[in-house]
């Protein structure tokens, strides 16, 4: 009776482990590509590249990158899923990050 409540417990936390993993390699994507893209001429191809790259390492699937630049500020946010072996609605994670854009002198 107890070792289905370990199994369980233990499949938990290997699960919030996932999740956790996924969440900070999409909050480290949307971070380099808001980095790109706040430099005077950047290339919003070459940032929308970084960030796929930087998830895609992370093992994220099913990745979407949105940015905006407006007159001061950068936007980014990018949207993907954990691999979640049980997932409970749980597994699309979606996260943003924002810079300020360099202001040319």
């Amino acid at each position: 009776m107890l070792w289905p409540l370990v199994m369980l417990l233990v499949l938990g936390t290997i699960q919030l482990g996932v999740w956790w993993h996924a969440r900070l390699t999409l909050t480290s994507a949307a971070a380099t590509a808001a980095d790109m893209l706040s430099v005077e001429r950047a290339n919003p191809a070459t940032a929308r590249a970084a960030a796929l790259r930087v998830a895609g390492a992370g093992g994220v699937e099913d990745v979407d990158v949105r940015a905006e630049r407006g007159g001061r500020q950068v936007e980014v946010v990018v949207t993907g899923s954990a691999p979640l072996l049980v997932d409970l609605g749980l597994g699309r994670i979606e996260v943003s990050a924002s810079a300020p854009r360099e202001v040319p002198r």
